[in-house]
């Protein structure tokens, strides 16, 4: 709002005689000193369009964070693409949960209310799911797309399917699931992170449990593993088979009935972490009888991502600016102690051990060069933090971010 300046005399002598003689023994002593010039805001204008916008005392707040919060956007600071707010966009209110893709030129991003957006390397474009679930989870294949709201919830685009009904503005058709036992059906379970690597068999997810039945509190007292695998049924085509990769007594021993985030190098060498400062690594993967190897993080707080460069290297983030470092250790994670910030971390991914992105709460990301961690700039956010959720690096230099109601890359250029 554009403000008008008045000096305190001129106010004074536009309130009236009455008023000035009620006041007059305190206008005399505050006119002994030199009168102070004082902001008075303007009259609102008529609503119309040439309306300025109402008066938001943040505006004018002292910024604490300015530095890294620039109003133009340049080429090496993060800025936002345009998918959310446009005509025929995202809707804005829409948190991206995932950030998955083959390349730098094909690229899918999902999250709440059904957002689901696809990249060709030019431009992105809004995907129909059909309903406004929120997914969760995207694994991408040679031929076509898997996305999940929940374990019982899939949807798959340009697989091979014999029932076809249902197919979406977008290409997606709704799949059945095949469960295990009754134990599974006891326990809620909610979908939070999904993983598969190209051309493998299975795909990935972890879940946090929540008991659905009196009867688990009582024959069942510890969750069901947090770590799940499926694939296409070979018994029942068009429908997936999900399988219990870890045993509940495991997780009982180890803390892993919730886990938050799962990724791995290759087919056969996975890790995930969750709850409780949780990590497991899971080797042999596309076998019938995976190994499952817990490991120390060194803290008990929640790790919310992970990511794995290497066999013998991997990042993982979690609560207050959390950082942990894998090294090849046989059962311990390294402690990150020049890590920049206290907010939390929800995401890390990376190009090579030399380039490596976090974001978290607060609008806050971070890169590790091989050496450092920094703070990364973003602009024209105004006055919005958002929480940042999701990050894809497909090669140096080359960094997607999603948020909630944002999409960010370097420049804002793809």
């Amino acid at each position: 709002m554009r403000a008008r300046y008045f000096t305190l005399a001129g106010i004074l002598a536009a309130s009236g005689a009455a008023a000035l003689s009620a006041c007059a023994t305190h206008v005399d002593e505050f006119l002994a000193e030199p009168a102070p010039e004082v902001v008075v805001p303007a009259p609102e204008a008529e609503a119309g369009a040439d309306a300025a916008a109402p008066f938001d005392a943040s505006d004018a707040a002292p910024c604490a964070d300015c530095e890294y919060f620039p109003e133009v956007c340049t080429d090496d600071v993060l800025c936002q693409n345009g998918l959310f707010g446009t005509d025929g966009g995202l809707d804005p209110r829409a948190q991206v949960n995932v950030i998955r893709g083959r390349s730098a030129s094909d690229v899918w991003i999902a999250g709440a209310l059904g957002a689901l957006a696809h990249f060709d390397g030019v431009s992105w474009t809004p995907s129909d799911l059909g309903v406004r679930e929120t997914v969760h989870a995207l694994w991408l294949d040679d031929s076509g797309e898997v996305s999940a709201a929940s374990l019982q919830r899939l949807f798959s685009r340009g697989l091979d399917d014999p029932n076809d009904a249902g197919v979406s503005d977008g290409g997606w058709t709704s799949r059945t699931t095949r469960t295990p036992s009754a134990e599974y059906r006891r326990w809620s379970r909610t979908l939070v992170s999904g993983w598969s690597f190209p051309g493998s068999e299975w795909r990935w997810g972890v879940t946090t449990n929540h008991c659905a039945s009196s009867t688990c509190l009582v024959s069942d007292p510890s969750p069901t593993s947090g770590v799940w695998r499926f694939r296409s049924s070979p018994v029942a085509p068009g429908s997936f088979d999900i399988a219990d990769v870890i045993s509940k007594n495991m997780c009982a021993r180890i803390s892993c009935g919730d886990m938050m985030s799962i990724h791995g190098s290759s087919a056969n060498d996975l890790w995930a972490v969750g709850n409780g400062g949780a990590a497991v690594r899971i080797t042999e993967a596309e076998s019938n009888a995976p190994t499952i190897l817990a490991f120390n993080t060194q803290t008990l707080s929640t790790l919310h991502g992970v990511w794995a460069a290497s066999e013998s290297e991997a990042w993982a983030v979690g609560a207050q600016g959390l950082v942990r470092h894998y090294s090849g250790h046989p059962v311990l994670w390294d402690i990150v102690s020049d890590v920049p910030t206290n907010e939390d971390l929800f995401a890390v991914w990376g190009s090579s051990p030399s380039d490596v992105w976090v974001v978290g709460d607060a609008a806050t990301v971070l890169h590790y060069d091989g050496v450092t961690w920094s703070r990364v700039k973003i602009a024209s956010l105004g006055a919005r933090r958002p929480k940042l959720t999701a990050v894809w690096v497909p090669s140096p230099g080359h960094v997607w971010i999603g948020g909630q109601g944002v999409l960010l890359s370097l420049g804002g250029k793809p």
